[in-house]
């Protein structure tokens, strides 16, 4: 898992590093919140992230984002993604894109319960436990574990120049991982240089 992590990021950075002297750069920030599109599932997760993006032409630009969101309901995420923007420009100042992009996420799940929890669940039902367990011997603190999964996102985005260095932006992808959908909405900064 780690060793596919690892090729990962370096085969990004090398692909990014391959065009680094020709054209323009820049690095940047973001938070946002993921709803879950899933049905029944009300979860939303709250992130930060970091990117870096390349101008391979005049239109089009090569973005590499990690982000982290933050855990909701018992279940985190951390992806590594590569995106390609199509530029737009709407006057001196505003741009739109269309975003296309894959990636790697760690999803991570929790879980914590107590037999207090357990015989009032089953106290519903009738059951009489107690003659059977000692309440205290089959507490779970908690415990956890992580899936590893490819990551395939469309969207847009938009972003404003404040000045020749700074920009501020917003996106809205739809994503799509196995065994789950969301939709990301990001706020951020990025520097050029």
């Amino acid at each position: 898992m780690k060793r596919i992590f690892t090729i990962l990021c370096v085969a990004i950075i090398g692909f990014f590093g391959a065009y680094a002297q020709k054209g323009d750069m820049g690095v940047g920030l973001n938070l946002g919140v993921a709803p879950s599109l899933e049905k029944n599932a009300s979860l939303t997760n709250f992130g930060i992230g970091a990117k870096f993006q390349y101008n391979i032409t005049n239109p089009i630009r090569l973005e590499a984002d990690l982000d982290y969101w933050f855990k909701a309901k018992g279940m985190d995420m951390f992806d590594i993604t590569a995106n390609v923007h199509y530029l737009f420009n709407l006057g001196s100042k505003v741009k739109v894109y269309p975003i296309v992009g894959i990636g790697y996420a760690s999803v991570g799940g929790g879980y914590s319960f107590d037999m207090d929890d357990i015989k009032d669940i089953l106290g519903k039902y009738g059951s009489n436990y107690s003659q059977y367990y000692d309440d205290d011997d089959y507490d779970i603190d908690g415990g956890s574990s992580r899936l590893n999964r490819f990551i395939f996102n469309v969207g847009i985005g938009g972003e404003y120049a404040i000045n020749s260095k700074l920009s501020a932006g917003i996106e809205i992808k739809y994503q799509y991982v196995k065994d789950f959908q969301r939709l990301p909405i990001t706020v951020g900064a990025t520097y050029h240089f």
